[in-house]
């Protein structure tokens, strides 16, 4: 016999989130728990069956592999762009928004840890461990110091980046060449980002 409470569409509260789970699974779980959405409700939502959503939880299967149609429908389920939504199921990383250089990625973003460390208000609380710290680490740091530290101008060249991406991503074609824009002047002030 089966319990109202241990049914999976009809649970009111979808069970604990894992710590161990994919973080755009951990978003959507917790979105549906603060919308009072089952399992069940957000599974249809995303455009998948309930028993695919529970391998993805299970670890049985990555969210990041779903196809695009699921990873456009957790955007709009959650409110925020796709390429968000891409970037948090693993298929788009930080290191996808940096415009080659004449330099590598590393030296990069060495220089600008280096201009973090010298910050006159910031540099005495850098640990020292950041040196030492992975790759990806140092570049997340690189780029929240880069968006505190950047003037407005700077600031809104970023909004446009995502903006433009986020379109293209959707199929617009006028972003495309906004991209090629924003790209050239890039490349003129041999930005990191």
């Amino acid at each position: 016999m089966t319990s109202k409470s241990s049914n999976p569409t009809m649970r009111r509260n979808p069970p604990p989130v894992l710590h161990d789970e994919q973080p755009l699974l951990r978003i959507l779980v917790a979105q549906a728990t603060r919308r009072g959405d089952t399992l069940a409700r957000l599974a249809k939502e995303l455009g998948v069956t309930y028993e695919r959503l529970a391998q993805w939880r299970r670890n049985e299967a990555a969210i990041s592999s779903a196809n695009r149609a699921v990873h456009e429908s957790a955007a709009r389920y959650l409110g925020l762009p796709t390429v968000l939504v891409l970037t948090l199921a693993g298929t788009v990383a930080a290191q996808d928004f940096i415009w080659p250089g004449k330099g590598s990625l590393q030296e990069r973003v060495g220089l600008e840890l280096a201009r973090l460390r010298r910050d006159p208000f910031l540099g005495a609380f850098v640990p020292a461990e950041l040196l030492t710290a992975g790759p990806a680490v140092q570049l997340f740091v690189a780029f929240l110091y880069r968006e505190l530290d950047g003037d407005d101008a700077h600031r809104e060249s970023n909004c446009r980046w995502l903006t433009a991406l986020h379109r293209a991503a959707v199929g617009d074609a006028t972003a495309q060449a906004e991209l090629d824009t924003l790209r050239n002047q890039a490349a003129e002030r041999a930005s990191i980002f």
